[in-house]
């Protein structure tokens, strides 16, 4: 089952990373900004009304296929331009200045989500479940290929998203969201 999407149109952007704006209020999330164009377009086209949840998106690098989904967090990037977490940029493929497509969506309620952690650390000295649970509020949803970022003492952890329930994109704002772990990368690596 793939995620609904609205019948909104794709807007066209200039795609730029959070490192091109020194942005690093959105490194560790999958919220993009927006020029302030596309709340006049959600406004106007009565998507705030009509949502009950955060507005989401699929962003996708139409040049090859490849999509992801995200929350907006403000809409203070220059006209035709959007800025994404470095992770999103990276995922989708993207070079400075190409352009995005960016669509209005809604997803389903997430009920589940497995991660594979970067760092065997994580697992061992860590509290995961607390861990996650207060970083996931900086991410509206999740999508297989993701990979989450959030930082722990002076050290930054990267998880990789491996499945989501019940649709392969889910939102997990405002969700109660049961996380399961696969073995780390760097285990994996071991003898």
């Amino acid at each position: 089952m793939m995620p609904r999407i609205e019948r909104y149109k794709s807007l066209v952007y200039k795609a730029y990373s959070a490192r091109f704006v020194n942005r690093n209020d959105i490194e560790l999330s999958n919220n993009i900004i927006l020029p302030p164009s596309a709340l006049d377009f959600i406004t106007k086209n009565n998507i705030i009304e009509e949502s009950k949840n955060p507005i989401l998106f699929c962003v996708t690098n139409a040049e090859i296929n490849i999509s992801t989904f995200a929350g907006v967090i403000d809409f203070t990037a220059e006209e035709y331009k959007c800025y994404l977490p470095t992770n999103m940029f990276d995922r989708l493929c993207l070079l400075e200045g190409q352009n995005v497509n960016i669509k209005n969506l809604s997803l389903e309620r997430g009920i589940y989500v497995r991660l594979r952690p970067y760092d065997i650390e994580f697992m061992e000295k860590i509290n995961q479940k607390d861990i996650i649970e207060y970083n996931l509020k900086n991410y509206f949803c999740l999508t297989p290929y993701d990979i989450i970022s959030f930082k722990f003492g002076e050290k930054i952890y990267k998880l990789d998203v491996i499945e989501c329930k019940p649709d392969k994109a889910i939102r997990i704002i405002n969700s109660n969201i049961e996380v399961d772990f696969c073995p780390p990368k760097d285990n994996e690596k071991s003898p």
